[in-house]
C-alpha cells in the first residue's frame, strides 16, 4: 500500500477547491444544455400536436415550435397550453359547424342564402 506525504495531502488538499468548483460549474453547464433539450423536445411534441388538431397551421411546425419556446421563457406554462391542446377535439378549429337540411322545403333558399347572399 502507497502511503502520500504530507506534501502530497497538502498538495492535493490546495487543489481540490478549484478542481470541485470546475466540476460543479460543468454540472451546472451540462443540467442546463439538458433541460433546454428537454424544453426543444417538450414545444416540439406540442406544436405537432396543435397541427395534428388543427390549431395555428398558418404557422409553420419549426416557427411553432419556436413561439411556444419563446412563450414559455417568458414565464408562460407549458402544462396549461398542453391541457388546452388536449381539450380540442381533432379538426375541431377547421369544422365550426354542419348543416344538415336534406329534405326540408327551405333547403334551396337557405342554401342559396349561405353561398351567395339574399335569395
Amino acid at each position: 500500500m502507497n502511503k502520500l506525504s504530507y506534501a502530497e495531502i497538502s498538495e492535493v488538499l490546495r487543489e481540490a477547491p478549484a478542481v470541485i468548483r470546475a466540476l460543479v460549474d460543468e454540472n451546472r453547464a451540462l443540467a442546463e444544455k439538458v433541460a433546454h433539450k428537454e424544453r426543444r423536445e417538450r414545444v416540439e411534441k406540442l406544436a405537432s400536436a396543435m397541427h395534428e388538431k388543427g390549431i395555428h397551421l398558418d404557422v409553420g411546425l419549426p416557427a411553432l415550435a419556436d413561439r411556444l419556446e419563446k412563450d414559455a421563457g417568458e414565464g408562460r406554462s407549458l402544462e396549461v397550453i398542453e391541457q388546452a391542446v388536449d381539450l380540442v377535439s381533432p379538426d375541431m378549429g377547421a369544422r365550426l359547424a354542419q348543416l344538415d337540411v336534406e329534405g326540408s322545403a327551405l333547403a334551396g333558399d337557405f342554401e342559396r342564402f349561405l353561398v351567395g347572399g339574399v335569395g
